[in-house]
């Protein structure tokens, strides 16, 4: 007799989901050979100024899982409108980790004084580095989240910060010579700069409907702040938000010729289409 062979262990599903100030959304994943998008669900938020910027994510998020997610491992992403960052130098190699989160910490007590105490902070190096990425999110904002994955029987497996999941999603793309990383969200633009394998500088700047006007600045400021005067860097798109912002990206390239920019190229999902899935954009870094 043939031995019978089981496959149904190769095949997993899991979820991701993605929390903004503007909407939350969470696909469904199917895991094996490759990775297929099985369900997408989205919801639109009502932002409240009397309330802290993610309440209403974690309102809509318990929704989604309530209609269909419980149960399923879960990876969280964050939009980089509910996180802060700083740039440090990195540490003498084999520090304690509990030095390199008192300096962390102290990093953003200095800018943000007793607020620090009720965040959770984050360390986040790049590979032979001279420099670390911090980055900080409110304590109260873990804890929800752990709470609907407790309540939904749904293991967390991660929370990362958006300019985490979508750098980790190209870094072997990236130019370590010098490369700047452009991440467009609703109504807020990062830009990162990366030389010789390390983080020089971050931006968040508040932009308009079209801001291709407003990007080449933006850069070139980013630039001379970190003293790159006679550096020309790769400037890479992460996944955009929506068409019109593709449209803008496009726009950019044929205004500024002399810019060498380049599309992240990202790992195939079955089912997944950019024109139309780009709501998704976000949860989805975390998969590429």
């Amino acid at each position: 007799m043939l031995p019978l062979f089981h496959f149904k262990s190769h095949w997993r599903e899991r979820q991701v989901a993605s929390l903004a100030t503007d909407a939350v959304a969470v696909v469904r994943l199917q895991q094996g050979l490759g990775v297929r998008l099985l369900e997408k669900r989205h919801a639109a938020i009502a932002l409240n100024p009397q309330h802290k910027p993610w309440i209403g994510a974690l309102a809509e998020l318990e929704k989604l899982l309530a209609q269909s997610g419980a149960g399923l491992p879960m990876t969280v992403v964050l939009s980089n409108n509910l996180v802060r960052y700083k740039i440090v130098p990195a540490l003498p190699a084999f520090s304690p980790a509990e030095k390199v989160m008192a300096v962390a910490t102290h990093c953003f007590r200095e800018s943000f004084g007793d607020s620090v105490d009720g965040w959770r902070v984050c360390v986040n190096p790049l590979p032979h580095g001279d420099t670390l990425l911090i980055s900080a999110v409110d304590t109260e904002l873990v804890s929800g989240i752990e709470a609907l994955c407790k309540q939904y029987n749904c293991k967390l497996n991660s929370i990362q910060p958006y300019l985490m999941s979508g750098f980790n999603s190209i870094r072997r793309q990236i130019d370590p010579t010098a490369s700047c990383v452009v991440q467009v969200e609703a109504g807020r633009l990062n830009i990162a700069l990366i030389k010789e394998g390390s983080w020089q500088s971050i931006a968040a700047c508040t932009i308009t409907e079209d801001w291709s006007k407003d990007l080449s600045a933006l850069i070139a400021r980013e630039m001379l702040l970190a003293g790159w005067q006679n550096v020309q860097p790769k400037v890479y798109f992460l996944a955009l938000p929506s068409f019109k912002d593709e449209q803008i990206k496009q726009l950019f390239k044929q205004n500024n010729p002399a810019w060498q920019m380049l599309q992240a190229d990202h790992k195939a999902i079955a089912g997944y289409l950019p024109t139309q899935d780009q709501p998704y954009a976000i949860s989805l870094s975390a998969v590429f």
